[in-house]
């Protein structure tokens, strides 16, 4: 074990400047720079040339996605929110995390609960007076359509989101209550429909105020963090870029606070394996100051390759913010380096915004270090296949 006095004089800090309205960054790290990859994250060609399916494009309509998932929220008529008395969301991966996004910007506001299901069945306690939003992209999501068919067959109150598919054709033949994705891209980039979806069908079952102003108003800033982590800001002004070389070569392991940034690290580590093609793990404070920290020992010869990256917010709990910072020291005796990003912005949802597209843009960059075109996910497919066969 390396001595904490030695670690202290071998590490380094360095923090970008709020000024620019960025997330906070800091840095322990032993050495300096890791070995960065051969692409040079300022040219925008090279990294479309990888691009192959432009998936940076997708990225970049983020916040004109939200603009016309607004559209579509208000178009939308009335649901009977009677009686509702939990909320279940059913689904997988990109169709499943605009639930944990819902649930980490409602926070205590939400009055029932509200749980997202990623399995093939729903809980026992679903019923009649339980509203479950069957969420898949695709529309033919297999556990998505059991769970579907379990809370059917329990009396639950059926909502559906989805481009197309199984569950379009059972929503229509239901007559079911529905928030159309648009279709022919990739899952997780449709996550600003997701969200501004399940918040739309929320209020319109009355269990929540409109928020759909609330999205509006942070369009501005979803803006100027999409020209801040975009390709054609430079990598020493582009904090996206620059967690993106950290990262080579490591796996990230994303921490964040319990039913709150917890849910943007679950995003992290999705992008992460997704886009990057690069394996990432999420985990959540105060859990794993209970048993995962102690794992930190061996073996100790990989430890330099995982990198602790904490996800912080003004809003997280006074004891998880001290948990927070004891944790990252305690880390930072046994691995190269870790990372701290704290959000920015003025309301709960830009932070929010903040760091999620830090990580999605970061994903993305990383994916370029690593000669990946981001968009293919040719493992799921194959799964899926193999699937398809029992």
């Amino acid at each position: 074990m390396v001595s904490a006095a030695r670690i202290s004089n071998a590490h380094r800090q360095c923090k970008l400047s709020a000024d620019t309205g960025g997330p906070v960054l800091t840095i322990v790290r032993k050495e300096e720079e890791r070995v960065q990859g051969k692409l040079n994250l300022d040219d925008v060609d090279a990294m479309k040339r990888h691009d192959r399916e432009g998936m940076l494009d997708l990225v970049g309509r983020f916040g004109e996605d939200l603009r016309q998932a607004i559209e579509v929220a208000r178009s939308l008529g009335d649901l009977d929110g009677t009686a509702v008395r939990n909320v279940a969301l059913l689904g997988m991966g990109g169709s499943a995390i605009g639930g944990d996004l819902v649930k980490a910007y409602l926070g205590r506001e939400l009055g029932v609960p509200f749980q997202v299901v990623r399995h093939y069945h729903v809980p026992g306690w679903v019923g009649p007076h339980t509203l479950v939003l069957a969420s898949s992209y695709s529309g033919n999501t297999e556990e998505a359509l059991a769970a579907l068919e379990t809370a059917q067959q329990a009396g639950a109150r059926i909502v559906c989101l989805t481009s197309g598919g199984e569950l379009e054709r059972i929503a229509e033949r239901m007559k079911y209550f529905r928030f159309p994705f648009p279709p022919g891209r990739p899952p997780r980039t449709a996550l600003p429909f997701s969200f501004v979806g399940i918040l739309a069908i929320l209020a319109r079952a009355g269990l929540i105020p409109d928020q759909t102003g609330e999205v509006e108003s942070s369009l501005g800033w979803v803006e100027d963090r999409l020209r801040a982590f975009g390709p054609s800001t430079p990598v020493q002004e582009n904090a996206a870029k620059m967690l993106a070389r950290r990262l080579l070569g490591a796996i990230p392991i994303v921490y964040g606070s319990a039913d709150y940034l917890v849910h943007v690290a679950r995003r992290w580590a999705g992008q992460f394996c997704e886009n990057a093609k690069s394996l990432a793990y999420f985990s959540e404070i105060p859990e794993m100051n209970h048993n995962e920290i102690v794992g930190w020992e061996h073996p100790s010869g990989q430890l330099r390759l995982m990198v602790p990256i904490f996800l912080r917010d003004q809003e997280d709990h006074p004891r998880i913010q001290a948990r927070l910072e004891i944790t990252r020291e305690l880390l930072g005796l046994r691995c190269e380096q870790t990372l701290e990003y704290w959000s920015s912005g003025a309301t709960r949802l830009e932070r929010l915004w903040s760091l999620i597209l830090l990580g999605d843009f970061a994903s993305m960059y990383l994916a370029f270090q690593n000669g990946e075109d981001p968009t293919p996910v040719e493992v799921i497919d194959t799964l899926k296949a193999r699937m398809r066969q029992f």
